[in-house]
């Protein structure tokens, strides 16, 4: 147990390091590091090389070893124990979008809040990692491990850089993956992607598309159908009381659009797939091909739950709750509908059986099945000792609620061993219209308070994590 009088210390190291903190945020923030794989023949761009050089400089002057591991990632150490610590942050950062009001480069500080993009995704996990590595060595803490950072760059594009690490790195003995939310994120779910195509070509629709990226309930779809006559009063006489539906003509076609809510795969519940809306509407109009509402009719089943029941997959676990399903995209290929599918499934659950239950409900009803990833879940129970100092650490620098928790969503976790996710997301009450200040949204902003505490909790999480690793 840390003693009041070292915790004392941590704490006044950890204000005295304000400024500096949020002077190198800034210094990361300016670099639009959006990564591109392969770009001016670079692993991910110019602006991520940028980014990178400008961190393990920074690692430097706060008297760290650091180095880039031919520009896929970074690597900054401190320590020369027997057992390897690792801190994993990323310094790519999501593409700025629209509706700024304040920059997404060049950083603001006002309110006690740092605005730009990358300040909460995830540059702030890199600077105030360094800061716990220069504790160690300012402070004099008692050490008997290795610290490692990671500084990804291709976090939020495939994670790239994370495979290479793992294969050409040894793996940390334990690692802190500050890239979600405070309490302790000790599960992250399996996640599955797999593509089912109807082997029968459209009859009368030209063409059925919906959405953009495979994690994301879609927020519209359309199809296109051949203008016939008398069609385009019986579609606009069924849409007129359907919601979110609208019927266009032009030339010799008609375009049906699906208007719905997006939301995360990983959490479905509050999303309204346009991809089900458009197929439902389509399946329940009688002048249509009875073949094509009848495809459209078996999409619009196996999206009419996010919980998997329709596809035969449904089940659940104590620590991570249901297994959740979407379909993020619909496209028309060489003229037969292929529906992509995104199911996030419990930690204690198996890929294997997914992939049985999906392929028995789509072969039955006449359609090819192609798997394309599984992401197997991870999870340290909750009475593990790593979890249950990390939520004791936590609740005793907040006096909040330290119950560890289990996500749907992925982190560089997944991919290690002996790994958890640990803060430093919060809600920010930015003062800005509502869409504004979170992660991936316009004015993403991050308290510098904040900034300090998540300090402190981290060099006292690698204290204990050190003793943790030496008690055998």
């Amino acid at each position: 147990m840390v003693s009041q009088e070292l915790q004392n210390r941590i704490a006044e190291y950890a204000e005295r390091s304000r400024a500096g903190m949020v002077e190198d945020l800034k210094a990361l923030v300016r670099i639009p590091s959006v990564s591109r794989a392969g770009a001016d023949g670079l692993p991910f761009g110019r602006a991520c090389a940028q980014v990178l050089e400008e961190a393990l400089r920074l690692a430097e002057g706060h008297g760290l070893t650091a180095q880039s591991c031919g520009g896929y990632y970074g690597l900054a150490q401190y320590g020369a124990g027997d057992k390897t610590i690792g801190l994993f942050s990323h310094l790519d950062v999501v593409p700025e979008g629209n509706n700024w009001i304040n920059s997404p480069y060049e950083p603001v500080e006002k309110d006690g809040l740092l605005i730009g993009r990358g300040v909460a995704d995830n540059k702030n996990a890199a600077v105030v990692s360094m800061y716990v590595m220069k504790a160690f060595r300012e402070l004099g803490l008692p050490l008997r491990s290795k610290i490692s950072l990671f500084l990804g760059c291709s976090e939020e594009t495939g994670m790239e850089d994370i495979d290479r690490f793992v294969a050409e790195q040894p793996m940390p003995d334990f690692s802190i993956v500050p890239d979600a939310s405070f309490p302790v994120c000790h599960g992250e779910k399996g996640i599955f992607s797999c593509e089912a195509r109807c082997k029968a070509p459209w009859q009368q629709l030209r063409s059925l598309t919906g959405g953009t990226v495979g994690n994301m309930v879609p927020d519209s779809a359309s199809a296109v159908l051949p203008a016939e006559a008398g069609l385009v009063a019986r579609l606009e006489e069924a849409a007129a009381r359907a919601e979110g539906i609208t019927v266009t003509a032009a030339g010799e076609e008609i375009t049906v659009s699906a208007t719905g809510l997006g939301a995360h795969a990983a959490q479905p519940q509050g999303g309204d797939n346009a991809i089900r809306k458009l197929c439902r509407f389509l399946a329940d109009i009688p002048a249509l091909a009875e073949g094509d509402r009848a495809v459209c009719g078996f999409v619009a089943d196996t999206l009419s739950d996010c919980y998997g029941e329709a596809l035969g997959i449904a089940c659940q676990d104590e620590p991570s709750g249901r297994l959740t399903a979407i379909s993020g995209v619909a496209e028309t290929r060489e003229g037969c509908l292929v529906v992509h599918y995104n199911i996030r499934y419990p930690v204690t659950h198996r890929g294997e059986l997914v992939r049985q239950g999906l392929e028995k409900t789509f072969s039955a009803a006449g359609w090819s099945f192609t798997q394309k990833s599984d992401s197997a879940p991870i999870y340290l129970p909750a009475d593990s000792p790593a979890v249950q100092v990390l939520s004791q650490v936590y609740a005793d620098v907040t006096g909040k609620d330290a119950t560890p928790y289990v996500v749907g969503g992925g982190t560089y976790a997944r991919h290690l061993k002996n790994a958890v996710a640990f803060g430093m997301e919060s809600e920010i009450d930015a003062g800005l219209p509502k869409g504004h200040g979170g992660v991936h949204e316009p004015d993403e902003a991050v308290r510098v308070d904040d900034l300090v505490e998540a300090l402190r909790i981290y060099i006292l999480s690698v204290l204990e994590i050190d003793e943790v690793l030496h008690q055998h």
